[in-house]
């Protein structure tokens, strides 16, 4: 009997170890597998917020370009064309550069080609001092605004009116 109670007691410790084992063991590999959604989760996470950051930057950059759209065209309309010129020059270069780093369905790219259709005519306008070209930059500002906007926006200028 001494022997059946020795034999019982061992075979009871090791049964408690071997659950203690495999219950550790499972909540480790649980955990594991609980770590790994999170990782992936969160890098999935880092990756939307990169690329919208990416937007964020790039929409930065268009709408830099714009107001120096704007500012060529306040200098031309204050007839100072020599500075409106120079700039202009400058902006259309930077412009051009811009549209060839652009993918061709990017709907930012007709915007670009479309002010860089009147460069020409904008270059030789103001080298000439005409007031055309003024109107001409601001119509091209106008036209720019309009087309960067982003449905939403249009959407909302169209259901309150344009916004001040």
């Amino acid at each position: 009997m001494k022997t059946q109670a020795i034999i019982g007691a061992v075979g009871l410790f090791v049964g408690v170890v071997l659950g203690g084992v495999s219950g550790a063991w499972i909540e480790r590999r649980s955990n594991d597998e609980r770590m790994a959604a999170a990782v992936q989760e969160e890098a999935d996470r880092a990756e939307r917020l990169a690329v919208e950051v990416s937007e964020l930057q790039d929409r930065t950059a268009l709408l830099e370009l714009h107001l120096r759209l704007g500012r060529i065209a306040i200098e031309a309309d204050q007839q100072d064309y020599g500075t409106a010129g120079d700039r202009a020059a400058r902006f259309f270069d930077d412009l051009a550069r811009r549209a060839s780093e652009t993918a061709e369905s990017d709907p930012e790219r007709a915007a670009l080609r479309h002010v860089l259709a009147a460069r020409d005519e904008i270059i030789a306008g103001l080298a000439t001092a005409q007031p055309a070209a003024a109107q001409r930059l601001e119509q091209l500002y106008l036209d720019v605004f309009s087309m960067l906007q982003s449905p939403s926006q249009r959407e909302m200028e169209v259901a309150h009116g344009p916004s001040r």
